[in-house]
C-alpha cells in the first residue's frame, strides 16, 4: 500500500482529527457527567423549572466516531476492512523479506557477500 501520496495523507488527518475530536468530547462527558440541566421560567415568571437533556458532546462524540470508524474502514484498519485487503507484492519485498529472515551473521562470515556492507 502506498500511503505516501498527498491524498492519503489527508484522509489520515481527518482520521486523526476525528480521533482526537471524539477523545475530546469523551473527556467533557466524564467530567460533566451525560445530561445538563435547563432553567426555564414558567409563564407566570415566578417558578424555575429544571429540564434535563442529553449533553450536546454526546452528538459531538457519536459523530466523531463514525468518522473515525469509517476512515479507519478506509485505511483497512478494522477486521472487516482486513478480510478486504489485497496486497500486491513485488520481487524485491520477496527478496527483502528472504533476506530479513535470515540469521544474522558475525562480520568474518559475511566477507565476500553481494550487499553486505564491511
Amino acid at each position: 500500500m502506498k500511503l505516501d501520496s498527498r491524498p492519503d495523507a489527508m484522509m489520515l488527518e481527518g482520521a486523526c482529527v476525528g480521533y482526537s475530536r471524539a477523545v475530546e468530547a469523551d473527556l467533557i462527558l466524564a467530567e460533566e457527567g451525560l445530561v445538563v440541566e435547563e432553567s426555564i421560567i414558567d409563564d407566570s415568571g415566578n417558578k424555575v423549572v429544571l429540564k434535563v437533556k442529553n449533553h450536546p458532546a454526546i452528538a459531538i462524540s457519536n459523530l466523531a466516531w463514525k468518522q473515525v470508524r469509517a476512515f479507519c474502514s478506509e485505511f483497512g484498519l478494522s477486521p472487516v476492512a482486513r478480510t478486504r485487503l489485497k496486497v500486491e507484492r513485488d520481487d524485491d519485498v520477496d527478496d527483502l523479506a528472504k533476506l530479513l529472515s535470515q540469521p544474522r551473521r558475525r562480520e568474518s562470515q559475511t566477507a565476500g557477500v553481494p550487499g553486505v556492507i564491511q
